[in-house]
């Protein structure tokens, strides 16, 4: 639903961090497991010319490289060994352990980015020690797929009510890495069968959150089926209703006032008054405060 936006900064940051965990305690251990497993050498490089560079590029993989990569895996008669599979599922559980937290630190990533509605947390312990509380989604499930299951740009920051969700199923929705994605999904209200208009100006909450079907892509229709997005945001017309009485009351004058007196300029008070942001990652609900706004600010 929401792509994990990342500045070059970002990116730089990442991938530093995962190559200094992994190419100081793993990276040796890694070559020799390699070397025992034509299957899991071919899928590293298709050359079977595995060097330092050619592991870091393939776990540093982008999300069209990974694509290529999964493909490459459907294509291959054998599968990875049975110590190629213990070996990486290790190395991912010390992954989540002791490097996530680090990651979504740095990207800044608060809410999961397939509903937007729950928070994903990153907290210190009492020894002061960064944990994440959170999930996260093999975006290329690691059972099939486990020679990817460290892979960076596989691991996808979730809640726990989505990533089980999306554990139990193939269809394809886009990767929130994918720095090309843009969803097409919109919330909007709807009349619900009683005709009651009086929502309009927030006295009723006669109304449906829907999502406008207009524009979306198969992606993105595969997301809100999966994850249930319309029967999830339908419970939240109470949210809606304090959005559209908003929308109402801070009136172009006032708003106005209320620049001048905190000299912000309009377009940021409105992330304020409403409560979304850009990134919509970094702020639950974002993308919902945000498109109801719009709907009724414009009307």
């Amino acid at each position: 639903m929401n792509k994990i936006p990342m500045t070059e900064k970002q990116k730089n940051q990442i991938e530093e961090i995962y190559w200094k965990w992994f190419s100081k305690r793993h990276l040796k251990t890694f070559m020799e497991i390699i070397e025992q497993d034509t299957t899991l050498k071919k899928i590293i490089d298709e050359n079977l010319n595995i060097t330092k560079d050619s592991i870091k590029a393939f776990l540093l993989a982008d999300t069209k490289k990974l694509a290529d990569i999964k493909k490459n895996i459907d294509d291959y008669a054998d599968d990875i060994n049975d110590e190629s599979k213990k070996f990486i599922l290790k190395r991912y559980g010390n992954f989540r352990k002791s490097q996530a937290a680090k990651i979504v630190d740095v990207l800044g990533i608060l809410t999961c980015p397939y509903c937007n509605q729950n928070y994903i947390n990153i907290v210190y312990d009492k020894e002061g020690k960064l944990q994440f509380r959170g999930d996260l989604d093999h975006y290329y499930n690691k059972s099939q797929y486990t020679a990817m299951a460290i892979c960076l740009y596989n691991l996808i920051p979730a809640c726990k009510v989505c990533n089980q969700i999306k554990s139990k199923t193939d269809k394809k929705i886009q990767n929130p890495y994918d720095s090309s994605y843009s969803s097409k999904i919109r919330f909007k209200t709807e009349f619900d069968d009683q005709g009651d208009i009086d929502y309009l100006q927030g006295k009723s909450q006669n109304f449906n959150i829907v999502i406008d079907k207009t524009n979306i892509l198969e992606t993105d229709n595969n997301e809100m089926d999966l994850f249930e997005l319309e029967e999830r945001y339908n419970n939240l017309k109470r949210n809606a209703q304090e959005i559209i009485i908003k929308a109402k009351a801070y009136d172009i004058q006032y708003k106005k006032f209320l620049e001048d007196k905190f000299d912000i300029d309009g377009e940021e008070l409105e992330k304020y008054i409403f409560g979304y942001t850009d990134k919509h990652i970094d702020r639950e609900l974002s993308r919902f405060n945000r498109d109801i706004m719009k709907e009724f600010r414009e009307s």
